[in-house]
């Protein structure tokens, strides 16, 4: 390496005239004699208030880095470490050149010296094991344990116009890519200007979107095919709903007309099994449940309209959720809707899609609504008897075989926008706030208060999604913002007999509910007979009691006579 260097010349003369500094005796060069009368000019002070601070005057700046842009590369890594005259691609040279080095007697004192420090090594492993494990067939109890949440990455809207993330979607085939929908669902806050694209994200591409999804009005739901993740499901604002097949572009490949379509907001859409994997469902706040096959959505297969059941006047209920899942039944689907009402729909071959159940109506023999719309209804993947809803400022827990709420979270002071299960432990679920906490119950351990609350944003959380090994998890805000969480092992791995222990703990308090109900019809029986035993029934009173006691209480009172008390006319007095 070069080495440089600069030398600095100048003249003694160009420095100017240096100071010169000697030493004398102290002499008086003046003095200012003592004047008394000058003290009259001045009123002498008793009180002085001075305030002083010895704190420097500080400014504040802040200052935003501009954001880094990555770009993929290639490089190509060869094997090295082959003299010139050797081609490491032919087999038959480098076979030469090994054994004649073999027979290098300086390769043989270079492989003895080597193996005086492998063998000292070795003889160390077999007499001590590092590598033990202890209490290997003995099941640890469930310990409490430090839960952690980290934040891996954060997928920002790249448009410039503030949307929410309504909902994500994650790639069927491994934690590798995300949908998410944008668009903003504030009643007539959405501007002519506003972008209508919804983006696909890359987990290790965080700065721009791998692809993006065009459409005519935004996308509030899209989701995956789950056997070929080159179909994507999405519902738009305006009621359409579009099909998209990522190998033609990212416009849709077909979508919904106008005269069969929704007349309202597609607020949830769920791909189902089929053998074509074509078929899906969709619904909306026009209160109608439709059927779709993607191949034809010119037409609907089938479609069920939601209402509260009223047979006379039947009111209309907006859905705002939906949940299917393979493992409850195919014909199974759960809606939750505007009105804080569950309805559970069954759809048979050939028969009209009919509503069976109405979870927390009062006029169909439930209780325990929610105060607001349902925006989430999820079940248990490892009990699907079971799911969770979230409408208002708390998350309850329904049975299909009850009405009404089986277990319920405390009130929060912000409202519950999102919840999802954990896919890996049966005993987790996860609630999204809109003042951007992240809750998380762990049933397996306690069930009175929360066991993590991770603050994720300073925005409103709107959507969540848990990917299916259950390590990561989506959570989108208001701001347009997708923040990746990284789970730490206690969220992700099941505790020994964890299910089995879940669903006891299910059954004991469906069992419970069950009781309360039939404790409660008796106890309205009971109040109904003693409404038809009233004074004409004629109650048993014993007649000699009831005076004694009412001369005992005008007595106490000062009182005295013959006719002070009340008759008896109206009921029986019994015989002595």
């Amino acid at each position: 390496m070069n080495e440089y260097e600069y030398i600095y010349m100048k003249k003694r003369r160009d420095f100017g005239r240096y100071c010169n500094f000697d030493g004398v005796d102290a002499k008086i060069l003046g003095q200012v004699d003592r004047q008394p009368q000058c003290g009259d000019m001045y009123v002498e002070q008793t009180i002085i208030n001075a305030v002083f601070h010895n704190i420097p005057t500080m400014s504040e700046h802040s200052v935003n880095t501009a954001r880094v842009k990555t770009n993929s590369r290639v490089m190509n890594h060869v094997e090295g470490g082959w003299p010139k005259e050797i081609d490491y691609s032919e087999a038959q040279d480098t076979l030469k050149y090994r054994k004649r080095l073999e027979k290098d007697p300086m390769y043989i004192s270079a492989v003895r010296q080597l193996a005086k420090q492998t063998v000292m090594c070795l003889e160390q492993n077999t007499t001590i094991d590092l590598f033990e494990i202890y209490f290997q067939d003995e099941e640890p109890d469930h310990l409490p344990e430090n839960l952690t949440m980290k934040t891996v990455a954060l997928f920002k809207d790249p448009s410039d116009e503030s949307r929410s993330v309504t909902k994500i979607g994650w790639h069927p085939e491994g934690p590798t890519k995300l949908v998410g929908s944008y668009s903003n669902l504030r009643f007539q806050r959405m501007s002519e200007d506003m972008p209508m694209a919804s983006f696909i994200w890359d987990i290790s591409e965080r700065n721009v979107p791998l692809m993006e999804l065009r459409a005519t009005s935004p996308l509030i739901c899209c989701q995956y095919n789950h056997k070929n993740p080159d179909l994507l499901i999405g519902g738009s604002y305006s009621g359409l709903v579009n099909y998209y097949d990522l190998r033609k572009g990212p416009s849709p490949a077909t979508k919904s007309s106008v005269e069969v379509g929704h007349y309202d907001p597609v607020y949830d859409v769920v791909w189902l099994q089929s053998k074509t994997g074509t078929e899906c469902a969709s619904v909306s706040s026009d209160g109608r449940l439709l059927f779709w096959d993607v191949r034809k959505m010119t037409e609907v297969m089938d479609e069920c309209t939601l209402n509260d059941g009223n047979k006379d006047n039947p009111k209309t209920l907006g859905g705002v959720s939906l949940e299917w899942m393979q493992e409850a039944g195919p014909t199974k689907f759960l809606v939750g809707s505007e009105h804080g009402i569950i309805l559970s729909c069954t759809k048979r071959p050939k028969k009209q899609v009919e509503i069976g159940t109405w979870f927390g109506s009062e006029d169909r023999g439930g209780y325990g609504r929610h105060f607001g719309p349902v925006y989430s209804v999820k079940r248990n993947p490892f009990h699907v008897k079971f799911f969770l809803t979230v409408g208002d400022w708390c998350g309850k827990m329904w049975m299909e075989e009850l009405k009404g709420p089986m277990l319920q979270t405390p009130y929060y002071p912000s409202f519950i926008s999102a919840a999802s299960w954990s896919p890996t432990r049966a005993g987790v679920f996860f609630l999204c706030r809109q003042d951007g906490r992240l809750d998380t119950w762990d049933y397996f351990y306690r069930m009175n208060e929360v066991a993590l609350t991770q603050q994720v944003s300073d925005r409103a959380l709107t959507s969540l999604s848990v990917q299916a090994q259950g390590r990561l998890a989506a959570v989108g805000d208001a701001g347009g913002v997708i923040t990746l969480l990284n789970l730490c092992d206690g969220l992700v791995d099941p505790a020994p007999n964890e299910k089995n222990l879940i669903g006891v703990m299910f059954d004991r308090e469906t069992k419970r509910e069950k009781n309360l109900e039939q404790i409660k019809k008796q106890a309205g029986g009971a109040k109904k007979d003693e409404k038809d035993t009233g004074p004409a029934g004629g109650m048993v009173i014993d007649e000699e009691k009831y005076h004694e006691r009412e001369k005992a209480f005008f007595s106490e009172l000062g009182m005295s006579g013959d006719d002070l008390g009340t008759s008896l006319s109206g009921v029986k007095a019994a015989k002595s």
